[in-house]
């Protein structure tokens, strides 16, 4: 809770300090395609009362809680599943870490043509780009891991199994939360880019229709939101981490 009050007083303070530098840069320089905060606070009243902007916004919600989602399951998945084969770290390893370490934007194209311009492109975007650094993170941050913590549970009889879910799994909870702390940010604009390319609704879209009719308010009001929505989806996962460790 409090992690996130200070989130919340960073943000103002940071308004605070920001918006008389925006008014003063526009009186020097006064251009219709640098508007006035004002201006951007009408725009998202009016993109909020005048558009049907709560069913995008829900449309894009869903899209980045499924496919976060999935991706985690995914992501836990893969990585448990090499982390148990022996086998399969040295067949499957080196392509979860090209897929990691690969910008995620670089799929959209291909997912495109592979999947279809339809709701389920966003999220199988956000799957894999959220399940394969996942599975990457919770394999590599075994080598962080205290050899001689490993030494001892397999001292003490610990087979792979006991190994990974009560020694290695335990051990990389910090990492992987880190990552996933990352990957909620992303997911929103992966699911953003996504809309803005590919679908014809969700928040991308009416950043495409704000684009085309040169509304550089809308623009900066859409982008408000999205900072936000992705920062609100950090706190939760923090806040998830913060119950899971204190136990």
């Amino acid at each position: 809770m409090r992690t996130g009050i200070y989130s919340i007083l960073r943000v103002l303070v940071a308004l605070i300090l920001v918006i008389p530098i925006w008014y003063a840069t526009y009186y020097v320089n006064p251009s219709p395609l640098f508007p006035q905060p004002h201006n951007v606070l009408y725009a998202l009243i009016d993109l909020i009362l005048n558009y049907d902007f709560l069913s995008q916004l829900a449309l894009s919600l869903y899209r980045v809680l499924i496919g976060f989602s999935l991706g985690i399951i995914l992501g836990l998945g893969i990585g448990l599943a090499v982390l148990l084969s022996r086998l399969l770290r040295d067949i499957v390893y080196p392509i979860i870490a090209f897929i990691a370490v690969t910008p995620s934007f670089a799929f959209i194209p291909l997912l495109m043509l592979w999947v279809g311009l339809n709701d389920f492109l966003p999220i199988t975007v956000v799957t894999i780009c959220t399940g394969f650094p996942l599975a990457y993170t919770l394999i590599s941050s075994t080598k962080s891991i205290n050899p001689d913590i490993i030494d001892v549970a397999l001292t003490l009889g610990a087979n792979r199994r006991v190994l990974v879910f009560k020694v290695i799994l335990p051990l990389a909870l910090t990492h992987i939360a880190s990552m996933l702390k990352l990957e909620a940010g992303h997911s929103w604009r992966l699911v953003f880019v996504t809309e803005y390319l590919a679908v014809s609704n969700g928040l991308g879209y009416l950043m495409m229709k704000a684009y085309s009719m040169i509304r550089v308010d809308e623009i900066i009001a859409l982008i408000v939101i999205l900072g936000a929505l992705a920062l609100a989806l950090q706190l939760i996962v923090e806040k998830v981490e913060t119950l899971i460790t204190s136990r």
